[in-house]
């Protein structure tokens, strides 16, 4: 991994998440292992780090080094992604002190790895819940005419097959960022620099992660109490329409039973 140099005037850097989990056994490291992001050993020129968590993130790479590298993990992803999410911001060097401009930009001090490794993580973390953002307000859409039915007639209007799809499409969503990254998380990498808390703590206010994270928490419990809601009526129209059979079959045999025993009879 080569640190570009302390001069350039701006870096790009750029975080695609590729999938729900990356297995990074194994991966050809730069320097000593790290256990989440571990830096990978890349050609001359550019820095790249990559999550278990399915991200990578590119410093100073170049579109074909991007996509190499890609490549390179595909065959490690579990449910990749059909199109990456991405996060980008541009780095600028030679600051007297670490932060961001009200413009996003990135001011470092230096290209050194620990703190590039504190940028890539904000920058993964921002596109890891920018993804499950996506999923939970699409589980949500999903719920809203069913709540609107019921709240405007006080029925289930869709059939249980129907009803138990959209129900299914929600938790599965749900299930999916349940065990999403811990957005709130420091790196692990500031326990060997802990000098760096302050950028980690200025790129988590710029990316706002703290308050993304608790708004997904949110989302996911009304996902929950709205999906367990419509599972109980669902329950209980199920139950009704078992208790109206009974009836109705219980009707039928009384029937039967005076048709054979009392009017056949009579009409001997």
């Amino acid at each position: 991994m080569t640190e570009p140099p302390s001069d350039a005037p701006a870096v790009r850097a750029r975080a695609l998440l590729l999938g729900e989990r990356l297995d990074h056994r194994g991966l050809p490291r730069e320097g000593a292992p790290a256990a989440d992001p571990v830096p990978l050993a890349t050609p001359e020129g550019f820095t790249a780090f990559a999550f278990r968590w399915g991200a990578v993130v590119f410093i100073g790479a170049t579109a074909a080094q991007e996509a190499a590298v890609v490549e390179m993990l595909r065959p490690r992803l579990t449910n990749p992604l059909a199109k990456p999410v991405e996060e980008a911001a541009a780095i600028l060097t030679g600051a007297e002190q670490d932060g961001v401009d009200p413009d996003g930009a990135i001011r470092l001090r230096d290209l050194s790895v620990p703190r590039l490794a504190v940028v890539a993580d904000a920058l993964a973390k921002s596109a890891a819940l920018a993804h499950q953002e996506v999923l939970l307000t699409e589980a949500l859409d999903r719920l809203e005419p069913i709540v609107t039915t019921l709240r405007k007639e006080g029925r289930l209007a869709a059939s249980s097959r129907a009803l138990q799809r959209q129900i299914g499409h929600a938790l599965s969503a749900r299930s999916r960022t349940t065990a999403r990254v811990e957005a709130e998380e420091k790196p692990e990498i500031l326990w060997d620099h802990p000098g760096l808390e302050r950028l980690h703590a200025r790129l988590a206010d710029e990316y706002e992660l703290k308050e993304r994270s608790a708004a997904l928490d949110r989302k996911l419990a009304l996902i929950g109490d709205t999906t367990e809601g419509v599972l109980t009526l669902l329950h209980g129209r199920r139950a009704l329409g078992l208790e109206i059979a009974v009836v109705v079959l219980v009707g039928i045999e009384v029937v039967f039973t005076l048709w054979e025993y009392v009017v056949k009879p009579l009409l001997r």
